[in-house]
């Protein structure tokens, strides 16, 4: 399985489950509070299989070469991880197709699917090609982050079951912010390096991840990224996303 096959999977899956949830806002349209929360977590689903769509497009216009080969973040834990969501996603499509479920039935059903290995595979494929998406003014897009403490918020008041509830810190964003020694330079760190692509991200000190080339090392050689090592760089604004450039590297 290729990188562009596991991406039209987890495309495909987001899309299925928004379609399942807003089942589910229909099913418990009495309840205007029920019916709000399934809706929106039908968009939020919505969104991410877009997401995911355009950093699957963003990778392939970077890295034509990926369309026949592995990830180097996917590992065969992560397509195992998948297969089997896929099973467990099917059985769930079947039982909301054979019977009207109760509202503690469908909360188990999206505890299941959302404490499994999705979202953080959703995050690697995000992160693996680059692809920042900004907030939409709307709110129609959220982070996972922000997606499970809506999630939590509603869990806490209506679950009544026994399965565990969701770990949000999980999703956190705790990454460094190292501040820029040079006026006008933003500061960071190098999160990844491909050296067989000859490309690698930094995480900027303003929380946006930044791809970068070997030709946008200014100060040092493309063999010194290294992970973790801090610099300094400028940026420019691509229409598929930021990128580093004018790179020094920090002792």
């Amino acid at each position: 399985m290729n990188t562009l096959e596991i991406y039209d999977i987890a495309i495909g899956i987001e899309r299925r489950l928004s379609n399942m949830y807003h089942r589910f806002s229909t099913v418990f349209k009495e309840n205007p509070e029920v019916h709000n929360f399934w809706a929106g977590v039908a968009s939020h689903e919505k969104s991410h299989s877009e997401a995911l769509t355009l950093s699957k497009g963003y990778l392939m216009w970077n890295h034509p070469s990926f369309r026949h080969k592995k990830a180097p973040m996917i590992q065969r834990s992560d397509i195992t991880d998948l297969e089997s969501l896929e099973m467990m996603f099917k059985e769930c499509e079947r039982k909301v197709k054979r019977e009207r479920i109760s509202l503690q039935e469908a909360l188990d059903i999206l505890l299941k699917i959302e404490s499994s290995e999705l979202n953080h595979l959703y995050n690697r494929l995000i992160h693996l090609s680059g692809f920042k998406l900004s907030q939409k003014p709307e709110d129609t897009y959220r982070s996972i982050y922000e997606h499970m403490k809506f999630i939590k918020s509603f869990m806490n008041k209506y679950y009544r079951g026994n399965l565990p509830a969701i770990r949000v810190d999980e999703y956190a964003d705790t990454r460094p912010a190292p501040p820029p020694a040079i006026p006008g330079a933003l500061g960071g760190k190098i999160s990844e390096v491909i050296s067989e692509m000859s490309y690698g991200f930094i995480e900027g000190g303003d929380g946006r991840r930044y791809m970068f080339l070997p030709e946008d090392v200014s100060q040092g050689e493309w063999k010194d990224a290294e992970i973790n090592k801090f610099v300094e760089f400028s940026v420019m604004d691509l229409p598929w996303g930021p990128r580093a450039n004018n790179i020094r590297f920090k002792s």
